[in-house]
């Protein structure tokens, strides 16, 4: 299958994007993976201002940001600066290289 498009966008310009859910549906371990790396994204952001990339669905197609994450919620993420990203929306979530983890696509 091949990877959509991804246009890199700075935090400011989320509060031009109309999210939408991933081209298609996430099985349960892929989503279990988005908010296990989600959460130690938050806990990274907090403690260490760290940074992660998020890929997620806009009506316009993928968009991706390196941002610090504050706090996840049952809905949202919430990003340094006051925007925030609606969890159905994104696809992908990938920490730190120094991190354990790997990217997790789920589009």
């Amino acid at each position: 299958m091949m990877k959509p498009k991804i246009q890199k966008i700075e935090k400011e310009q989320l509060k031009e994007c109309a999210f939408k859910k991933p081209a298609y549906e996430s099985s349960e371990h892929d989503l279990s993976e988005r908010n296990k790396n989600l959460y130690l994204a938050m806990l990274m952001g907090n403690n260490y201002e760290s940074k992660v990339k998020i890929v997620f669905n806009t009506l316009d197609g993928y968009r991706e940001i390196l941002t610090t994450v504050w706090a996840t919620t049952e809905k949202f993420i919430l990003l340094k600066g006051g925007s925030h990203i609606p969890l159905e929306a994104i696809a992908l979530v990938e920490l730190d290289n120094n991190s354990k983890q790997n990217a997790n696509y789920i589009f």
